[in-house]
């Protein structure tokens, strides 16, 4: 494999990231933290707790709870004790986090729609099972590593 392909999903990434940043900035949410993310996997499955939430944003649990500080602090979401677990917090929206992470949602379709200007279906259901077995193999040497 050459430099090229081995470095694209970088570079899609950090082009994505430029592209989209003004949109949270805008919004005022603090985008190298993971809010935008936080807030749309919050809007799409509801009330989580902090280890799902951390999982589903691939954020490490540490890092995943600064965050939530600060976005309880500016009113965007609560925790409240888990009632399953002594040591655990389910999070959720406030409605001024519903009506950001609304926005959030708006803004990744946008860019999604930028993304993938050009492209047939078949070109985007083709790209999406080969990004899926690139993070399917990811996935599966993160636990071996675990596992060791």
């Amino acid at each position: 494999m050459d430099k090229k392909t081995k470095n694209i999903f970088f570079d899609i990434e950090m082009l994505r990231r430029r592209l989209i940043r003004p949109y949270f900035i805008e919004l005022g949410l603090t985008v190298g933290q993971g809010q935008p993310r936080i807030l749309k996997e919050l809007r799409e499955h509801g009330i989580m707790n902090q280890k799902e939430l951390a999982d589903a944003c691939l954020m490490d649990v540490t890092t995943m709870s600064r965050t939530l500080d600060r976005m309880e602090k500016d009113g965007l979401l609560k925790r409240e004790n888990n009632p399953a677990s002594r040591r655990s917090w389910n999070v959720s929206l406030t409605d001024c986090g519903s009506q950001k992470a609304d926005e959030v949602i708006r803004i990744f379709n946008i860019i999604d729609n930028v993304i993938y200007n050009g492209f047939s279906e078949e070109e985007v259901r083709t790209l999406s099972v080969m990004a899926g077995k690139v993070e399917k193999n990811l996935w599966e040497a993160i636990k071996n590593e675990e596992q060791k």
